[in-house]
């Protein structure tokens, strides 16, 4: 992790405040160490923040060992929310251990963030069956969020690098009527990170529906406005 690094994600990018990125407690992130810690990447969850003060994070692990960050280690902290990909900058103010694990990370006044999609994106932990779009074999995965146009996967399993094509499949339920979606999507963006009590790396996929029937669309978009209903704190 470098300034430079730094400095090419803020390019093509605008300023938000810790406010426009509306983390909730329990929302997952990627922490980027630095290489001394032998474990570049890893996602943690928000635990609580104190304005101005610090955002509180459990701490990141590699596989069943925690990473060893200790205070003034610097880190770069991604996030998707509204539509947006964050990133901002934080140094480790306190790594605490009791009653277990986790991180005071230095309140972040100002973030880079960039527009990936238009759509209203629910919260969600949906069931999916995700794999490669070359008709592979079917893996188990988990739907984060959905929207209209697109979704993001988490995956245990490698499904493609940016720009590659996935399959997916998962169920809705509509008034107590249940339906299969299978559709294909568009990889956008990737991130990886060690995944949690696992020896074992995970991946999410931020991907977007190609070429949805008139029927599926409706589906998905009829299922995303039924949780903004019914569970409006899932609105990212």
């Amino acid at each position: 992790m470098t300034e430079r690094t730094i400095e090419k994600e803020q390019e093509a990018s605008s300023s938000f405040s810790f406010e426009d990125m509306r983390l909730a407690v329990g929302d997952r992130l990627q922490i980027e160490c630095s290489a001394s810690t032998g474990m570049q990447r890893a996602f943690v969850r928000v635990l609580g923040y104190l304005e101005g003060v610090s955002l509180m994070v459990t701490a990141p692990a590699a596989g069943r060992n925690r990473i060893a960050l200790i205070e003034n280690d610097l880190v770069i902290v991604r996030a998707f929310s509204r539509q947006s990909a964050f990133a901002f900058r934080a140094s480790v103010l306190r790594a605490c251990k009791l009653p277990f694990d986790y991180l005071h990370l230095s309140f972040p006044t100002k973030a880079q963030g960039t527009l990936i999609r238009k759509a209203v994106r629910v919260r969600t932990s949906i069931p999916a069956q995700v794999g490669k779009g070359d008709g592979g074999e079917m893996a188990q995965g988990t739907l984060l969020n959905l929207s209209a146009t697109g979704a993001l996967i988490h995956s245990l399993v490698p499904l493609g690098e940016e720009g590659g094509l996935v399959r997916l499949r998962f169920e809705t339920k509509l008034h107590d009527v249940e339906s299969v979606i299978d559709v294909a999507a568009d990889i956008r963006n990737v991130q990886e990170g060690a995944a949690e009590g696992e020896d074992d790396v995970e991946y999410q996929y931020g991907v977007d529906f190609r070429d949805l029937s008139p029927t599926d669309r409706m589906q998905i978009k009829s299922l995303v406005y039924q949780i903004v209903i019914e569970h409006p704190r899932q609105v990212i």
